[in-house]
């Protein structure tokens, strides 16, 4: 019971938290009537500040921020997350470009570094090493159950956006998060997910700075949904595969 408690449960419990730390953030965003331009930055930091002292005083789960070893091999275990990330931020990155420089870019990509590093902090560095202790031989299950419930966080998407995007952009978050579990996994260094997961983001700049006070462009026909949720769901798979190669005599750290 104490085995269950101290991994499996802690990291529900972890979860459930967290979607209250996100609607603690909103209530008093919307009481405090904060500036729209901070409402994200906010958000994640309220977030991230709330994990970390879960972690500090409740689960003492150790958080490897850099491994500078072998740095090559590394990027080639790397590779199959920065080919996914790169095809997206590609082009994200050549509309950015395009646009007018201004002080809100700069704080709308520094605020894309805070979702990178607060999302890798409470799913990789802290989620994934909970599960591992319930099953400590199988850190695949660890990986699949850490990516599972970061998919699931985005639920919470549904209240601002239909369910025909959010429903596709779940099953990217699954795949993704599992590529970046497994690269944690096994290299050791958090930095790594953070600043690709940061690329990942580059579309909510571009969101933010083109769209900035609506989200009706974020929006599928169920056909384009449904076609879209089979190319995600093709890459979980192959998400997964790659996992299950990486993760191969690798014991992730729990204490």
């Amino acid at each position: 019971m104490r085995k269950f408690f101290r991994g499996f449960g802690l990291a529900i419990i972890l979860f459930i938290y967290v979607i209250a730390l996100f609607f603690i953030a909103a209530l008093l965003i919307h009481y405090t009537k904060m500036p729209t331009r901070w409402v994200g930055i906010f958000q994640d930091a309220f977030v991230l500040l709330g994990v970390w002292l879960f972690n500090r005083y409740i689960a003492h789960v150790p958080i490897n921020w850099w491994q500078g070893r072998q740095m090559w091999l590394q990027l080639y275990q790397a590779l199959p997350a920065i080919i996914v990330v790169g095809l997206l931020a590609t082009a994200n990155l050549a509309q950015i470009v395009h646009l007018p420089f201004s002080v809100l870019m700069v704080l709308y990509l520094g605020y894309i570094i805070l979702v990178g590093l607060t999302e890798e902090y409470i799913f990789r560095g802290v989620l994934m090493p909970l599960f591992a202790r319930s099953f400590p031989k199988r850190p695949l299950v660890a990986v699949a159950l850490s990516s599972v419930l970061f998919g699931g966080l985005h639920i919470m998407n549904s209240t601002h956006l239909s369910l025909t995007y959010v429903l596709p952009q779940i099953l990217f978050a699954m795949a993704i998060g599992t590529l970046f579990a497994s690269l944690y996994a096994r290299t050791k260094n958090l930095l790594l997910p953070v600043i690709l997961h940061a690329l990942t983001d580059l579309s909510v700049v571009v969101q933010l700075l083109q769209h900035p006070n609506s989200s009706a462009n974020l929006n599928f026909s169920s056909e384009v949904s449904m076609y879209v949720s089979i190319f995600y769901g093709t890459l979980l798979i192959v998400a997964i595969g790659v996992a299950s190669r990486q993760l191969r005599h690798v014991k992730i750290q729990t204490d």
